[in-house]
């Protein structure tokens, strides 16, 4: 019999190739989740509660360790019993620090994914006493349905005695806008738009104590999984203080060079990228998956069986860009700080919005203007209270971004009455010629900051449309946002100086009235028609 067989791989493995967890981690609460699956009767495979046991990770003040967390995980593995435990933990167990009722939200992007998610809550639930009792009314069946649980409308929703709530909805319209959730799983994360997001992530920042799981497998090329993206390559880059990342995945997979050899008929691979192979999900499936696919298309089967997603391909520095890197090191200067009247601010959010950068630029002379870094930092919710501050300190300075770029920060900064310019494509490639041009012509002094530097060397560019080029991240573990940042921030220095200033017509020159301009029937001065 041949070894390769598998009859002789008899299950997936159980622990995934990629296990970040936060810096901050000190112990985790999955001994709660696992006495909420007894209650439930709910059964895990190991490498769930493994799964589990991470995402419950606390640190020293007994706050979520991660704030975000993500799973790669292909389809039909029993991401159900991952997600349901950890819901049903959070509405039972786990109440906000205020003593205020806990919002869980759970949302998805295809409708009936939805839908078939809360039926299974409703039903675990339902078939266990103890929990039945904690929903509100008992959980009693009325002739208008069970009380605690609600169907009509669209609205899907399950809510306990203590106020705690377990919403399902769609990322779809203003679904969730306006709600302040202390816990949000983002199911089916490859459809994960910052258009979408934008209105859901700030939405959730006033918890006490947040966190947001994602769960996902690898998107397709028309797929708008840009914050899914994000969060892998934080996730894979490990050390982030609040970021958690599991990735069942073949070895060798993130490579963009290794993930090209990498033999998809092997059953070994088959295993390493699907821990419920033989359990939840039959081996004859993959196979007759393999047959169907393997020679008319291997790139959808290495995508949805095997969850092979290489990281981005990190390009020789000298042959990213048009920007010549010696003349940017020669013109740095520590005397070309950003101070001074006419400073304008620029925002750059990176990839999937995991962390900002805030750069600065003014104009030094008639042919000079100065670019500096000010910020970067993990997360979003610094954002919007340092740019109020900085905008204060510089004189009401400008502020630029791109609202697409920024667009899990819009909402912030429009509720701490941030006044910002929004730039379109045209002016965001416009900005990445004129950047070009000024730096190659000696026009950009700055001060030393190597990190700058750094980003500017691995920055590469790609199309936004006829409008042109603008910066694209090559490496995801160099930030291209502070070359974004200082681009943009140089952009708003041309682009005020161009804006004519409004001005205020002066009143018009008094005028003396004489009794001769007045008509000899008028004896009234006041109705004189001036």
């Amino acid at each position: 019999m041949p070894t390769n067989s598998p009859q002789h791989v008899q299950l997936g493995l159980q622990e995934p190739r990629v296990r970040a967890l936060p810096l901050s981690r000190t112990s985790t609460l999955v001994d709660d989740v696992l006495d909420i699956c007894d209650l439930a009767s709910i059964v895990c495979d190991p490498w769930q509660e493994g799964a589990l046991e991470a995402i419950a990770s606390i640190d020293d003040d007994g706050q979520w360790a991660a704030t975000e967390f993500g799973i790669l995980v292909s389809r039909q593995q029993g991401k159900g019993n991952i997600l349901l435990p950890y819901e049903l933990a959070h509405l039972y167990l786990w109440p906000r620090e205020d003593g205020a009722p806990k919002l869980i939200g759970h949302t998805a992007h295809e409708g009936p994914t939805a839908r078939e998610a809360f039926r299974r809550a409703r039903r675990i639930i339902l078939a266990s006493p103890i929990l039945r009792a904690e929903l509100v009314g008992g959980g009693k069946q009325t002739a208008q349905g069970i009380t605690g649980i609600s169907t009509g409308n669209g609205n899907m929703a399950i809510e306990l005695k203590n106020g705690n709530r377990l919403v399902f909805f769609t990322r779809t319209g203003a679904a969730g806008v306006g709600v302040s959730f202390d816990v949000l799983i983002i199911d089916e994360a490859q459809h994960s738009p910052l258009t979408i997001l934008e209105a859901l992530l700030p939405a959730s920042d006033a918890s006490p104590n947040l966190q947001v799981l994602f769960t996902g497998t690898v998107p397709k090329e028309d797929q708008d999984g840009e914050y899914f993206e994000g969060l892998r390559d934080r996730g894979r880059s490990g050390g982030m203080d609040r970021t958690g990342w599991i990735e069942h995945t073949p070895v060798g997979s993130d490579d963009p060079d290794t993930a090209a050899k990498i033999n998809l008929g092997d059953p070994q691979v088959w295993r390493e990228a699907n821990p419920g192979l033989g359990i939840r999900l039959a081996w004859k499936t993959v196979q007759d998956a393999w047959h169907r696919m393997g020679q008319t298309n291997p790139e959808a089967f290495a995508r949805q069986r095997c969850s092979i997603w290489p990281s981005r391909k990190t390009e020789v520095a000298a042959k990213l860009s048009e920007l010549d890197i010696e003349v940017w090191k020669r013109h740095a200067d520590d005397a070309a700080g950003v101070a001074g009247d006419g400073v304008v601010l620029a925002l750059a959010l990176g990839r999937g919005g995991g962390y900002g950068t805030v750069g600065a630029a003014v104009r030094m002379d008639t042919e000079t203007i100065a670019v500096e870094h000010l910020h970067t930092e993990s997360g979003t919710r610094w954002i919007a209270p340092m740019i109020k501050k900085l905008k204060a300190e510089h004189g009401n300075a400008l502020v630029v971004l791109d609202s697409k770029n920024a667009a899990s920060v819009i909402s912030a900064l429009d509720r701490a009455k941030v006044k910002y310019l929004a730039m379109n494509l045209d002016e965001i490639a416009a900005a990445h010629t004129l950047f070009i041009e000024h730096v190659n012509a000696g026009l950009v002094p700055h001060r030393d900051q190597p990190e700058v530097t750094k980003s500017l060397e691995l920055a590469t560019t790609r199309n936004i449309g006829r409008a042109g080029v603008t910066w694209e991240q090559s490496d995801p573990t160099k930030p291209v946002s502070m070359a974004q940042a200082i681009t943009w921030a140089l952009w708003g220095v041309l682009k005020s100086e161009a804006t004519p200033k409004k001005r205020t017509p002066p009143p018009p020159a008094s005028r003396v009235i004489r009794r001769d301009d007045v008509e000899r029937d008028e004896v009234n001065l006041a109705t004189f028609q001036f």
